[in-house]
């Protein structure tokens, strides 16, 4: 399969595609980078590359390649803090720097270019409208990446969970961004419409799919979870059975991968399927891989917990509902930095929205501090649901659902948007559960009316 993704695509050793010099000198950290003017001077308006961008990637190159213990949590930071404040200065309403144009700043490393690159596009993606070509770069890039895990290249490499994170999670998400333009033909020329019959390749759910399973089979991370967090193998690297869930970033990656594909399941409306592939994962362990990237927790319990209700398991809903916007109050207030402030906030009052349905459904005691929540932002729409409201039910399940895909290629002939299909179909499946449920608190209320009389009134 990996000829069919991409024939052309280039091998990489244990050590990378490039000989790195061990005991290189590394560049002076550039501290600078906190301490930014606060007005960007002339020159840097029209310097395709700063030099405090300049700078930075060749520092940020330096440590990529440096393998010490430390070295992630210095990547981090860099990741983090860094590359944000330079986007924002500098990239604010731009690209970053083409690829080809540093390449030289950073000894031409190709590994670090991908995942540099990486960056750029996500970044792209975030702030402007990609076009055509940079879709199909993009993918053709995460291939590149994806490629280096499982061919052994990224053996010695330390990068944070933080970005295997946000990475896995890019790729699903520029995949859905493409189902969505694919099938958006009312307005495309042509050419363009041509172009995407004939390459249907490209952001294809089959490869995909094949990509995130190979990453969690290279990285052995389901015997390492079911090993009590252990490898089942050798920790040498030139042992015969070396174990790469040993390595930090083969466990992270496979680890994000086994998330990444409940979130693909649940896009194509294969809840089973979905909750089948979390069965590794210990929920009841001392501290869970999850727990080290907040976007990871909330997403797997986002996903989960729409699983659950889809399958008509509103306790478990509710449950995983409950106890990650518990989480989310507590921890929010620590992201307010970060570039995935916003995301938090939008999937907690997603959840919400979604606990409301469930309640509406399986009325229970979600505890004081949840319930608190649901009465202060959804009260009223609450009791219209109690009372069967079918417009409401329609209205919160559209807002909270997630954006559902059809991985199939359009009907290319009918030059209109398709892009709404498949969470129309959502939709209506889940309005047949609504109708059916709507008798059920009247069944209640009659139910509740019955325990109150007493034996001997009922026989009479």
């Amino acid at each position: 399969w990996f000829a069919f993704c991409a024939g052309h695509r280039r091998r990489w050793g244990r050590s990378g595609s490039m000989e790195w010099r061990r005991g290189a000198a590394v560049p002076p950290a550039p501290i600078f980078v906190d301490d930014l003017p606060d007005v960007e001077t002339e020159a840097d308006r029209f310097d395709e590359l700063p030099e405090v961008v300049r700078k930075f990637l060749v520092y940020f190159q330096a440590k990529f390649r440096e393998e010490t213990p430390s070295v992630a949590a210095e990547i981090h930071k860099l990741y983090e803090d860094s590359f944000s404040k330079l986007s924002e200065r500098y990239f604010k309403a731009k690209s970053w720097p083409d690829a080809e144009l540093i390449s030289e700043h950073v000894g031409n490393d190709e590994l670090f270019l991908v995942f540099y690159k990486e960056l750029y596009y996500r970044h792209l993606y975030a702030n402007m409208q990609p076009s055509l070509a940079q879709r199909v770069e993009a993918w053709e890039n995460y291939c590149d990446l994806f490629d280096a895990f499982l061919n052994d290249g990224m053996l010695g490499v330390e990068l944070p969970a933080s970005w295997l994170w946000d990475a896995t999670d890019e790729f699903i998400y520029q995949f859905e961004a493409w189902t969505q333009y694919r099938s958006r033909l009312k307005n495309k020329n042509p050419e363009e419409i041509e172009y995407l019959r004939d390459n249907d390749q490209i952001w294809n759910v089959n490869v995909m799919l094949k990509y995130l399973h190979a990453l969690v089979n290279k990285s052995n991370i389901c015997p390492w979870l079911l090993n009590e967090n252990e490898p089942v193998g050798s920790i040498d690297p030139d042992d015969d059975d070396f174990d790469l869930s040993s390595a930090a970033v083969y466990r992270y990656i496979g680890y994000f991968s086994v998330i990444g594909l409940l979130r693909v399941h649940c896009l194509l409306g294969d809840y089973r399927l979905a909750l089948m592939v979390l069965q590794p994962i210990d929920f009841e362990a001392a501290k869970p891989i999850y727990t080290e990237v907040t976007a990871c927790h909330i997403a797997l319990h986002y996903y989960m917990g729409f699983a659950y209700l889809m399958l008509r398991r509103y306790e478990d809903a509710v449950r995983v509902f409950s106890t990650t916007l518990l989480r989310i109050g507590r921890i929010k207030q620590y992201h307010t930095r970060s570039y995935q402030y916003e995301q938090i906030n939008k999937r907690n009052d997603q959840m919400l929205a979604l606990l409301a349905i469930c309640i509406a459904f399986c009325p229970q005691h979600a505890g004081d501090s949840t319930n608190s929540l649901l009465n202060d932002k959804y009260s009223d729409r609450l009791n219209k649901m109690k009372h069967g409201d079918v417009q409401t039910f329609e209205e919160l399940f559209t807002y909270a659902a997630p954006k559902f895909i059809n991985p199939a290629p359009p009907n290319y002939k009918m030059l209109t948007d398709q892009n709404y299909e498949a969470s129309h179909l959502q939709i209506k499946l889940f309005m047949n559960e609504v109708r059916q449920q709507l008798i059920l608190p009247e069944v209640r209320s009659y139910l509740k009316l019955y325990m109150t009389v007493d034996l001997a009134k009922l026989a009479s």
